[in-house]
């Protein structure tokens, strides 16, 4: 019906002489249902319609037409407003898909869009939802080109979220884009963040937004934040700041303090088999201690040549001591935490540093002298005054005055009596 009428109306070429009985006369002389006659009128009007307004505009010999044409079709003004609307979504569609179709959209672009939705009076639903296919694949465009140097920069997740959020992707959306090479760009960004040697907290905010756009929520950011939390700790053993734990079975030396108890097998290999003691593993900050049911022994970290870890799932340390008990494999027991041998190796060579004297514990550039500060300088100098051995008015000095940088640490610090700190001053 909809080719007859329009074979009808075709040789009129002006409207406007088109006789106004022509869809009566075609209804009458093939019998055509109302139904079918409002499909067919409907469709013909949409075409024009299309034609008309497809770059924007429409003219005002194009609108004498569409209004004969509204007049011959017996169109009424709810048909014409859905129908105009209807015309209006698609052309929208249309523009949409050729401004993102080189994957970018310019500036001149975006604001035809604008203008083709405030010229139809365009529902912003009924645009995303007519776009969202495209809408999708632009977005996925984008991301993947962000991605290309396998890094997704802070502004780069911003310019996303914009995208995102003008062209009303849903979460469950943009949760349909795989990303196959997401294990790589989070190692990656880890990677980034722990070669500063710290950990910071926006550095979390960061790891999590990326794991969101990259689809990786589920699966990898749980161990991508356990490794943030790790290397916090690492970071800090390094500057020196090592966990205190109590544990009320040993007896530590004045000054010492307990870093870390560790449930252990001890391995002891000679005559062509190995040992194996079970026991605790006692860190501290002066000596490891191993102390089993039947024999304990001492290690002074001076006294410890070479120690090696051997990261698997049964995670162990390989001690070899320059002279006395103690050298062998300690595997630890129960450890379901892989990081903990990580922290374990980092206290263990930073504390084997200090006692060589490779290592200066980092001091807070203040005058407040801590109690387990005071009781570690008062224990190794043995309540005495370096200088002259004098036992009363004693006061803790800075070796590098604070003036010239020292800190106070235990390292800087030294028990002089008032008298000979009076004479050094602020001399070195």
């Amino acid at each position: 019906m909809q080719q007859r009428i329009v074979a009808a109306l075709r040789p009129y070429g002006d409207l406007r002489r088109a006789p106004d009985e022509v869809l009566k006369d075609l209804s009458n002389e093939f019998e055509a249902s109302p139904k079918e006659m409002n499909a067919a009128t409907s469709a013909i009007y949409a075409e024009a319609y299309y034609r008309c307004a497809k770059d924007g505009r429409i003219s005002e010999k194009e609108r004498i037409q569409l209004d004969r044409l509204t007049s011959l079709l017996e169109l009424g003004d709810d048909q014409i407003v859905s129908i105009t609307y209807q015309v209006g979504l698609a052309i929208y569609k249309k523009r949409f898909r050729e401004a993102v179709a080189d994957g970018d959209m310019t500036e001149s672009e975006d604001g035809l869009l604008e203008t083709i939705q405030s010229t139809f009076g365009l529902r912003k639903r009924d645009v995303q939802k007519a776009i969202s296919q495209q809408a999708l694949a632009y977005y996925s465009f984008r991301l993947t080109d962000a991605l290309r140097d396998g890094v997704l920069s802070d502004d780069e997740m911003a310019d996303l979220a914009l995208i995102a959020q003008k062209l009303g992707l849903t979460s469950s959306q943009m949760k349909s884009i795989s990303v196959p090479n997401k294990k790589e760009i989070l190692a990656t960004a880890l990677a980034a963040i722990k070669s500063r040697g710290e950990i910071l907290a926006e550095d979390r905010d960061h790891i999590r937004q990326l794991a969101e756009y990259l689809n990786a929520k589920d699966d990898l950011l749980k161990p991508c934040l356990m490794d943030l939390d790790l290397y916090e700790r690492v970071f800090a053993i390094r500057a020196g700041e090592l966990p205190i734990v109590e544990d009320k079975k040993i007896i530590l030396d004045r000054g010492d303090k307990l870093h870390y108890v560790l449930p252990v097998t001890y391995e002891v290999p000679g005559a062509g088999k190995i040992t194996r003691r079970g026991g605790a593993l006692y860190v501290s900050s002066r000596k490891l201690r191993f102390v089993g049911l039947r024999r304990s022994h001492e290690m002074r970290y001076a006294n410890l040549l070479q120690v090696d870890f051997t990261h698997q799932k049964n995670s162990k340390m390989t001690v070899v001591v320059a002279s006395g008990a103690g050298g062998g494999a300690y595997r630890l027991k129960g450890n379901r935490d892989p990081g903990l041998l990580v922290e374990l190796q980092e206290a263990i060579k930073f504390l084997i540093r200090k006692a060589k004297g490779l290592e200066v514990h980092r001091g807070v550039d203040t005058r407040y002298i801590s109690p387990e500060i005071r009781s570690e300088v008062w224990y190794r100098d043995g309540g005495r005054c370096v200088i002259c051995g004098a036992t009363e008015y004693l006061e803790f000095d800075h070796i590098i005055p604070r003036s010239k940088g020292g800190a106070t640490s235990v390292e800087n610090l030294q028990l002089l009596c008032r008298k000979c700190n009076s004479e050094k001053s602020d001399s070195i």
